[in-house]
């Protein structure tokens, strides 16, 4: 099992009341490393992004018969995992496709709400991720880490877990450790799970999470330790994004601009696209700082 035994774990504070206070919800995130929204998202283009995921995921013979495309019932005795497996390469292009994948990346509610944290405007990283956790595949959940190990550039980059739905804590939804951005960088060492790293925490951490409504968006710190929990649902499957920002004015590392995992260009992702898609090629229309990655 990748995922830590949590054995305090405190409920998600709602920081929606904070959006029309700005420095009550700076120092809210300068004292936790995370921001919980309910309901920031309309339902709308969660449903239709989660849709489309699902019905790549029928194509490609991963839910069971006579059941309902959007419960996301998965087929008996069958689970993928993120790997290199070509069955999983084959689905994770097909989603990086999805125009709509991307967009939901720069709602303007999302946007809206980093601008009042980081107080100048946000730049959101296009390599966008989707998670797909099969039930039954706990020693696959995604171990303890920071994501800044992988991210590299600005620290002040920030996480938005978004489920595609409703998200209940047995379907396999986020946790994550209390104020752990504050401890800096941890070592890390080899773990199965997505990511394929972890790290160390005391057993007497604090951690946050809950269930998560359709339209729910949890931002976390880019050194703020955290880890899936195990999909105990017996039949569905988890679907998630993870999206990623910082302010503008920082520099952001050139692999942050690339599809997610390599596997496709921009061109081959756009390949359907319409002509004037405006989201095209975004960041290219902003004065963004960009660094190689060390070598």
């Amino acid at each position: 099992m990748a995922m830590t035994t949590m054995e305090h774990i405190l409920s998600f504070e709602d920081a929606t009341p904070l959006l029309g206070q700005p420095e009550a919800l700076r120092a809210s995130a300068k004292e936790t490393g995370y921001l919980f929204f309910k309901g920031l998202l309309p339902e709308a283009p969660l449903l239709e992004l989660r849709r489309q995921i699902m019905e790549i995921c029928m194509r490609h013979g991963w839910l069971a018969a006579h059941t309902q495309l959007m419960d996301g019932i998965a087929k008996n005795d069958f689970a993928i995992i993120e790997s290199q497996d070509p069955r999983w390469q084959a689905f994770y292009c097909d989603v990086l496709r999805l125009r709509d994948f991307h967009a939901l990346a720069l709602h303007p509610a999302i946007l809206g709400a980093l601008e009042t944290l980081f107080d100048e405007a946000p730049l959101g990283h296009s390599r966008n991720i989707c998670r797909l956790i099969f039930p039954d595949s706990a020693r696959y959940s995604t171990p303890p880490h920071q994501d800044h190990f992988y991210i590299g550039g600005s620290q002040e980059t920030w996480t938005a877990w978004i489920p595609c739905g409703d998200c209940p804590v047995e379907l396999g939804s986020l946790a994550m450790a209390v104020g752990s951005h504050a401890w800096g960088m941890q070592s890390t060492h080899k773990a199965e799970g997505a990511g394929g790293n972890a790290v160390e925490i005391p057993p007497d951490t604090v951690w946050v999470n809950g269930d998560f409504k359709g339209g729910d968006v949890l931002f976390i710190h880019s050194l703020a330790i955290h880890q899936g929990r195990d999909n105990l649902s017996g039949d569905r499957l988890r679907l998630s994004c993870d999206f990623r920002y910082q302010p503008l004015s920082h520099p952001v590392r050139s692999d942050s601009l690339l599809p997610h995992m390599g596997w496709l260009d921009w061109q081959e992702v756009y390949r359907d696209w319409p002509a004037d898609e405006p989201l095209k090629y975004y960041w290219n229309n902003l004065n963004v700082k960009i660094i190689e990655r060390p070598i």
